[in-house]
């Protein structure tokens, strides 16, 4: 026989085989793709595969009669959550009014040089204790000039302010009584000089001369009274005001270098704890760089998005369960804790309809540090004592309305129920007729029929 007819039979029983294999397990299949003839449908129908046998004829079709095996429980009273879920990471609060952040970055306010670290990392600190010392060598100096300069401001006006002393207020009235007195000699000695002219003939240089020692006397006279009228008036307004301002300058200038002074000791804006120390002494910083960070770890917050249609409409007043990211129990088995939403941004993500929600963690919480992804549930809805049932319990029927299987004896009935809540495998149920302590078939419960006789296996 020729090689390419052993293969053309070879390659026709493969197909054969392939057919009959369609044909046996997809009966049904190809013979709704063949034409309605009575005698081909016939055929394949032989063809196909055998279907089970019959029940016997003692077994009764009625489902009332025949036991079913069933798992039960008991309808229990409990209280069940809707929570909006979601995934964030731990940061430290922000400030919120007069409370203080939860972290803080902190660099140099001026240039410098480190003298010396006064605190390492892991150590808690308190606002405004010092943290890092920069040398002030140079900001102590101009501090004390500055205080020099204040005090010699300050005596130059308390100097001013004791003008004039009794003193010499006592020499200026005696200078004008002397003045006065030989004012009165002089005039009394002209007067005279002028009746011996008159008199006697004496020349007129004797009368000219006593003239003039009259008008000397006068015009001495006059510069005692405005000496002591000076005296009396001082210190003026403008001098006081000059002297003032130059003390007001030299304060100025005092607490300008004791503030650059002070900015030279580094200190610590919040109460909470170094977590990251950047600095050696020695080493130069300036303004742009951090050289301690501190996180307070009794303030802080977890930022999650979660879906904006499924929050209410008050979410602040929401409490939230922060859990491991992975799993859904806590950690050692404890209680979740639980945090207050304190902030809803009011924009939401057009890219996914998500809003970013904020929640405060305790400050009792421990094992929380920044940068630590959890897992968060908000508890957007509570009923509290509800009746509730294991969630396999209920079912759809035929007409797709859920019902639970009330069993009483041996005996199972379908009764509809309204679904409510859902949570850790139990389901809210609402109906009349449903008490706590009912029982409800379970596992086996999924196409039990409306009225059915069921066996308790549990």
């Amino acid at each position: 026989m020729k090689t390419w007819l052993k293969w053309s039979i070879f390659a026709g029983v493969i197909v054969v085989l392939a057919l009959g294999w369609v044909v046996y397990f997809h009966n049904p299949a190809v013979a709704a793709k063949l034409p309605k003839w009575a005698w081909l449908q016939a055929t394949i129908g032989h063809l196909g595969e055998k279907t089970s046998e019959e029940a016997p004829a003692d077994e009764d079709p009625d489902n009332t009669k025949n036991e079913i095996p069933i798992h039960t429980a008991r309808v229990s009273v409990a209280t069940l959550h809707r929570y909006v879920e979601g995934f964030g990471a731990i940061a430290p609060r922000p400030q919120r009014g007069k409370e203080m952040a939860g972290g803080a970055n902190l660099a140099s306010p001026v240039a410098g040089v480190i003298a010396e670290v006064l605190c390492q990392v892991g150590q808690t600190v308190h606002a405004k204790d010092p943290v890092i010392q920069l040398d002030d060598r140079v900001a102590r100096s101009a501090e004390q000039q500055a205080t020099a300069a204040l005090a010699q401001a300050q005596a130059s006006l308390a100097a001013l302010k004791a003008t004039p002393r009794p003193d010499q207020l006592q020499i200026a009235q005696l200078g004008v009584e002397k003045a006065r007195s030989t004012l009165d000699f002089a005039q009394k000695a002209y007067d005279r000089q002028k009746l011996l002219a008159v008199d006697q003939g004496v020349s007129g240089k004797s009368v000219e001369q006593a003239s003039m020692e009259l008008n000397t006397a006068r015009g001495e006279l006059a510069i005692s009274e405005k000496q002591l009228a000076i005296l009396k008036a001082s210190p003026t307004p403008e001098d006081l005001h000059q002297e003032e301002a130059k003390v007001a300058q030299a304060a100025a200038a005092l607490a300008t270098a004791r503030t650059q002074r002070e900015l030279m000791t580094i200190k610590a804006p919040i109460d909470a704890t170094v977590v990251s120390l950047s600095v050696n002494p020695g080493e130069a910083v300036d303004t742009t760089r951090t050289i301690v960070q501190f996180v307070a770890l009794d303030r802080l917050v977890v930022n999650v998005d979660v879906p904006a249609d499924q929050l209410p409409a008050k979410p602040e007043t929401l409490s939230a369960q922060i859990l491991p990211a992975t799993g859904s129990a806590p950690r050692d088995g404890d209680a979740p804790i639980i945090g207050k939403v304190s902030f809803v941004s009011p924009q939401v993500d057009p890219r996914n309809g998500a809003v970013t929600v904020s929640i405060d963690i305790p400050a009792t919480a421990a094992g929380l540090r920044p940068g630590l992804s959890v897992r968060v549930r908000i508890i957007a809805e509570e009923h509290k004592d509800c009746l509730a049932v294991p969630r396999e319990a209920v079912v759809a029927d035929e007409n797709g309305d859920s019902v639970i299987s009330l069993v009483e004896g041996d005996q199972a009935t379908h009764k509809t129920v309204k679904p409510g809540l859902e949570e850790e495998g139990l389901i809210e149920i609402t109906a009349d007729g449903i008490k706590e302590g009912d029982v409800v078939a379970t596992a086996g419960a999924f196409g039990l029929p409306a009225a059915s006789r069921v066996k308790i296996i549990d």
